[in-house]
């Protein structure tokens, strides 16, 4: 059986990507939830957080824009203990097919790039 990236046994397709940056954990956190950071990273996201805990994690459901299938998304800000850097991870699943996914990567690949660049720029201000 030919093994496909993104493909789970349980959950369907799914994409997930993280970047890390040179600052403590609740720098980005306050960024990613204040109204500059909201707009960067909130387009088809419910805002009715399933899963909201502070510092650390939210679940919530999303879609991409002009679809209508919704997939599960969880957003976790990491701290490295020893280097006071944090790594954004954003995870997707629960995605309708191997389109989607690409679809997904590419979006959500433009919005951490989107994110973790305007954080520095803004810190570095």
């Amino acid at each position: 059986m030919e093994h496909k990236t993104g493909l789970t046994k349980d959950a369907g397709w799914q994409f997930g990507i993280r970047r890390t940056v040179a600052l403590p954990l609740n720098e980005v956190w306050d960024y990613l939830f204040s109204n500059r950071g909201l707009k960067l990273w909130t387009e088809g996201v419910d805002e009715n957080f399933s899963t909201f805990k502070k510092y650390s994690h939210i679940r919530t459901q999303w879609k991409l824009k002009d679809q209508t299938h919704t997939a599960s998304l969880q957003i976790r800000v990491i701290a490295a203990s020893k280097t006071g850097k944090t790594t954004i991870a954003i995870h997707t699943d629960q995605l309708k097919d191997e389109l989607q996914r690409e679809q997904v990567k590419e979006y959500w690949t433009k919005v951490i790039k989107d994110i973790t660049d305007e954080i520095v720029k803004d810190h570095n201000a």
